[in-house]
């Protein structure tokens, strides 16, 4: 269990990780008032809240394990934000030059140019054609994301050093 733990990209282990963190602070804090101030309703309150962080995180763990995520990896080309909308649109373009839209949500920040890798759960993203209903269809589906370094900028270094005399 420990091997396959190391084997899961950093991004879903730390969603993995927080996700049964926030269930076990809940029903610490619980207790605490519970014992504190003898308040069944928030003791109960937190423990839905933990068992449902139990469940979301086992879920999300069989979904790393058996590999049920896909990979989505490009450079950004654009953002865009439709008024009135809880969600940005993201062009990226991949390694063969096809562009792809995704849909994610609006307090993610993108940076046009930079090289980002996302992670969806596999067969999980509806495709309507009415891009609100696909945002609001898709909202368990996104799983995280990542900055990656560019390749180019890392050859790009040596390089310059290389051409720079030395005195």
């Amino acid at each position: 269990m420990k091997n396959q733990w190391s084997q899961f990209p950093f991004v879903l282990r730390r969603k993995i990780l927080l996700t049964f963190l926030a269930g076990i602070a809940s029903i610490a804090v619980s207790l605490v008032i519970f014992t504190v101030a003898a308040d069944r309703i928030l003791l109960v309150l937190g423990g839905l809240i933990f068992a449902a962080s139990l469940v979301l995180g086992s879920s999300l763990w069989r979904t790393a394990a058996w590999g049920r995520y896909e990979v989505v990896e490009g450079i950004c080309a654009g953002v865009s934000t439709p008024m009135l909308r809880r969600y940005r649109k993201i062009q990226l373009i991949d390694e063969q030059g096809a562009e792809r839209t995704l849909l994610l949500s609006k307090t993610a920040k993108f940076q046009i140019g930079t090289r980002y890798r996302f992670y969806f759960q596999k067969g999980s993203r509806p495709a309507v054609g009415n891009d609100y209903l696909d945002a609001a269809l898709s909202t368990n589906s996104f799983l995280g994301y990542e900055v990656l370094e560019d390749a180019a900028s890392c050859d790009e270094e040596p390089e310059s050093r290389e051409q720079t005399p030395h005195e």
